[in-house]
């Protein structure tokens, strides 16, 4: 386990206060693991921004499977992609929607570029992506 650096932060008493009740609602332990994880968050939605790093992640998007060519576009694009695409989960919402969540890992530039190219399929309605650093 990596050693831990201690360090103070200063802040106004009713910021203090409103990060103890945001800590309590999130059920953490105490500050040093609000942080901890504030700052984890933080990294990740940078990582994200400026395309730089290795990361793990998730592009989860709905589609309407009747849409033409729709199965084949999403098996064409994963295929492109799949050196950073570790698996996919289909799942059936409805009669006439579909779900999936691809798991990535790799070049930060690489799953965006993935998930550039699978939000501008027609057939997708709706995508999601979450990025987690590796650590």
């Amino acid at each position: 386990m990596e050693e831990m650096v201690r360090f103070s932060v200063s802040m106004p008493e009713s910021l203090a206060r409103e990060f103890d009740r945001w800590i309590e609602k999130k059920k953490l332990k105490n500050r040093s693991d609000a942080l901890r994880q504030i700052i984890r968050d933080y990294i990740g939605q940078t990582m994200w921004e400026v395309q730089e790093g290795e990361a793990y992640g998730t592009f989860t998007f709905s589609y309407d499977h009747h849409s033409r060519d729709a199965s084949r576009e999403i098996t064409r694009l994963q295929h492109d992609f799949g050196e950073c695409i570790v698996c996919t989960t289909h799942v059936h919402i409805d009669h006439d929607t579909c779900m999936e969540v691809v798991l990535l890992r790799g070049a930060t530039q690489e799953i965006h570029r993935f998930v550039e190219a699978a939000s501008s399929l027609g057939c997708i309605r709706v995508g999601l992506p979450s990025l987690l650093p590796p650590f």
